[in-house]
């Protein structure tokens, strides 16, 4: 059931906070969606949605707003134009205050990369697509926190960053009394005795708080700066370790981790650390290339396939020492670059590349067997028809043109009956499909 107080809060944030919420994504159908949500759905003014044109531009953007007495809420994407934005929300966090929102957009839900951008200053971060109620959600959860102890979060942190650790701490405490343990309390109260110089209850506090919350990363990495503060390496590495078992996918932890090693004589380990800092830098890099690449050979796509299938060999070739199940859509689109080129039997070898990687994608057999029937090789399309259909039987209901194709190989193969039962259901998909209708009746005789 929809919750009226969301759309309050959000309403307040916008009327009453000032607030604004800067766009930085390219992509059409979330802005839309935010658009329509905030405008038709809440009915607020049209003032509370800027875009921003490019990263470059974004803090220059936010300056001017909060000398303008505005909030800012930033809508940004993990990607954009193939670059990776991590490095820019841990700017963002840095080198603004709390008052500063920053909401990352993405289409991958992999664990290991989402907690990584909450590592980085994530306040929340949105799933797409997403329907206007949960995204209303999602923003009221992300500028006030809920009740009186979300209140009490806000007047602590404001106190620590006017200074003010003593006020911070009967904040924090505060926020224990209404919620005992609480993570996010402790948290603050170790922030609090650590500006006031109390190491062992600021350590107290943070160990209290990580125990609390196993996936809340932010107490281990204080515990870490408290023990690198005191010269206190071996302490401080295995904190460390801790964390990038939790987030393996934090480049500068894994050069702070080697940097302790050489603090404590360990070179063999250290090199091994900067290594691995190196691997993963140079995988992410690699990762940008195939994405541009990729992109370009979109562009070309419908008119110059020679062109698409040039970048998207590159794209592979790009990361060949890394191929993974992410880059199966690759191959499908390179075989369908050469298949536009009359090249069936050079997809047909992409396409077996493919099943190294994923030997049980119905997908890719399904390919196989249309490149083997633009050959009119059909008794190899049919048998690596009947593979695609024994891993998926619900193949067909993919859509009607391939439920359609299906009918289609069995026929030439010689199979009428199995092919008439593939364009009944192709009409059960799409009624209207002229091509469908015809074959049946060719086939039935009716």
């Amino acid at each position: 059931m929809k919750n009226k107080q969301f759309d309050d809060d959000v309403r307040d944030f916008i009327t009453q906070q000032k607030g604004v919420f800067l766009l930085v994504s390219a992509d059409p159908l979330f802005n839309k969606n935010l658009r329509s949500t905030l405008f038709r759905h809440l009915a607020v003014r049209n003032d509370c949605v800027q875009y921003v044109a490019s990263m470059e531009h974004l803090p220059r953007e936010i300056k001017r707003l909060k000398a303008a007495g505005r909030r800012p809420l930033i809508f940004l994407e993990r990607e954009l134009g193939g670059r990776n934005t991590a490095e820019l929300i841990r700017y963002l966090k840095g080198a603004f205050d709390t008052s500063l929102y920053v909401v990352m957009l993405t289409t991958e839900v992999q664990r290991d990369k989402l907690v990584l951008m909450h590592e980085l200053g994530a306040d929340n971060i949105i799933t797409k697509p997403i329907s206007p109620d949960t995204l209303v959600e999602k923003i009221a959860f992300t500028i006030k926190p809920r009740g009186q102890l979300g209140e009490f979060m806000d007047r602590g942190h404001r106190s620590l960053e006017a200074g003010d650790a003593v006020e911070a701490a009967n904040m924090a405490t505060k926020v224990l009394e209404l919620k005992p343990n609480s993570p996010s309390g402790l948290l603050l109260l170790g922030d609090a005795f650590r500006v006031m110089g109390k190491r062992d209850e600021a350590l107290l506090a943070y160990s209290k708080a990580e125990k609390g919350a196993k996936l809340f990363l932010e107490p281990l990495k204080k515990i870490a700066d408290l023990y690198h503060d005191e010269g206190n390496y071996t302490e401080e590495l295995r904190i460390l370790q801790r964390l990038d078992k939790l987030s393996p996918l934090n480049v500068d932890r894994k050069m702070r981790i080697g940097a302790d090693y050489v603090q404590i004589g360990d070179k063999e380990k250290a090199k091994a650390s900067f290594d691995r800092a190196i691997r993963l830098a140079t995988k992410e890099a690699l990762n940008t290339v195939s994405r541009i690449t990729q992109a370009i050979a979109a562009m070309c796509m419908d008119t110059a396939p020679e062109l698409a299938e040039l970048y998207l060999r590159q794209a592979l070739n790009t990361r060949k020492h890394m191929l993974d199940r992410s880059d199966i859509e690759t191959f499908n689109r390179l075989g369908l670059m050469l298949r536009r080129q009359g090249k069936w039997q050079e997809a047909i070898t992409e396409y077996r590349h493919a099943l190294r990687i994923s030997p049980q994608d119905p997908g890719l057999f399904y390919n196989i067997a249309m490149a083997y029937t633009e050959g009119r090789q059909y008794i190899e399309a049919c048998q690596h028809l009947e593979q695609a259909l024994n891993i998926n039987p619900d193949l067909w209901r993919s859509s009607d043109t391939i439920c359609l194709n299906i009918a289609t190989v069995f026929r030439r193969f010689g199979k009428s009956d199995t092919a008439a039962d593939f364009l009944r259901k192709a009409l059960t998909l799409n009624p209207e499909s002229a091509k469908a209708t015809a074959m049946l009746a060719e086939i039935t005789g009716q």
